[in-house]
């Protein structure tokens, strides 16, 4: 006899008119019923999102679609996937004709964000799609590795993000890598307080953002940003050349091209009031890579004129200068170049290393 059916006998065997009695039977009941069965408890997703293995086909093309979650599980058989709202009975789309299809995914209760993925004739030119993430924040902040860690998180999803950090801290505060000329950046951002991440420049990263790696990695998804980047540079007796082409395969008006000279590699002690790190405050021998050194245009960007923006256009700046005195380890520079539209939010952006030449990354 097991616990439920002792308290029923018990119950019949007492009076059933007295209230306090009946009470006492149904809480027991409830307790014990409940208490009697084994409940697997799934740890809560806080978001998903799609990612797909291009963000433009060739009608006839098989598009392959995967589903995970900010933490990086792969979740897509576990997954409703719809394409232009239908559901889709496997993980793939094959369109027939030119047009968009809008993707869709539902875990559980979680909805992704809706992903748009161009289909056209073979006659487009299409570039890779990257993101770029700035990352403001001070050897000094203790809630920065928050963002450090988030990156790392970013990092060991997908290789299409771009990082800078730009160090900034309040007056008197003491901080080897801090960025002066960023004022104008701030402005732009309208946000004051560090740590704080911004995607594609205008985007804040929603907090907290090691639970958002979605948010970043979605940038690199969608409708394809028609405008490639490449660089190439090199050194000689501590002089820097370097050149940045685009290539545009529509008409674009009003952009701004940044470029940016970054050091990896730089060690200092970090401090630190996360669980992140171990915990470790501070963190003695912290490594501070894709730390903003010299910014080689306006920091909101020098204007392109309309005229070497046009379709089929490749764009060339060039530039020559000496290595910064700040930069410790040249080894270590690598350069990132973007382009913003009139508001200012990235088209596409690129990194390079120092000494690489590289090719455009058609699709």
């Amino acid at each position: 006899m097991n616990k439920v059916e002792s308290l029923m006998l018990e119950f019949k065997n007492n009076n059933l008119k007295k209230p306090a009695y009946f009470l006492i039977f149904i809480f027991s009941i409830l307790w014990f019923g409940s208490c009697s069965e084994e409940y697997i408890v799934k740890e809560g997703v806080s978001g998903i999102y799609i990612v797909t293995d291009a963000n433009t086909k060739i009608i006839g093309q098989e598009l392959i679609i995967e589903v995970k979650t900010d933490s990086g599980e792969d979740i897509t058989d576990q997954s409703v996937i719809y394409a232009n709202g239908e559901v889709l009975s496997s993980p793939s789309y094959v369109a027939e004709e030119v047009g968009v299809v809008n993707l869709r995914a539902e875990y559980l209760n979680v909805d992704s964000d809706e992903v748009a993925v161009e289909y056209h004739d073979g006659s487009q030119t299409n570039f890779k799609k990257r993101v770029l993430v700035e990352d403001y924040t001070g050897t000094w902040c203790g809630w920065c590795p928050r963002i450090s860690h988030a990156l790392d998180l970013v990092d060991q999803q997908t290789d299409e993000a771009v990082f800078v950090a730009i160090h900034r801290a309040p007056a008197g505060t003491q901080d080897p890598y801090i960025y002066e000329d960023a004022d104008e950046l701030e402005l732009l951002i309208e946000t004051p307080g560090y740590p704080k991440g911004f995607i594609n420049r205008l985007t804040q990263w929603d907090f907290p953002e090691p639970d958002n790696v979605g948010q970043v990695i979605s940038f690199t998804q969608g409708v394809n940003p028609k405008l490639g980047l490449k660089m190439s540079s090199s050194i000689d007796n501590n002089q820097i050349n370097l050149s940045v082409r685009a290539l545009f395969a529509e008409d674009f008006q009003n952009l701004k091209l940044v470029v940016y000279l970054l050091e990896n590699g730089l060690v200092y002690p970090q401090v630190n009031y996360t669980s992140f790190f171990n915990g470790e405050n501070p963190i003695e021998d912290y490594v501070h890579d894709h730390t903003l050194r010299k910014t080689l245009t306006n920091i909101l960007g020098d204007e392109i004129d309309n005229a070497q923006t046009s379709t089929g256009n490749t764009y060339l700046k060039e530039y020559n200068f000496q290595v910064p005195q700040e930069v410790e380890n040249i080894d270590n520079i690598e350069f990132v170049a973007f382009l913003t539209d009139d508001e200012g939010n990235v088209i596409n952006v690129r990194k390079s290393a120092l000494g690489e030449v590289q090719d455009f990354e058609f699709l």
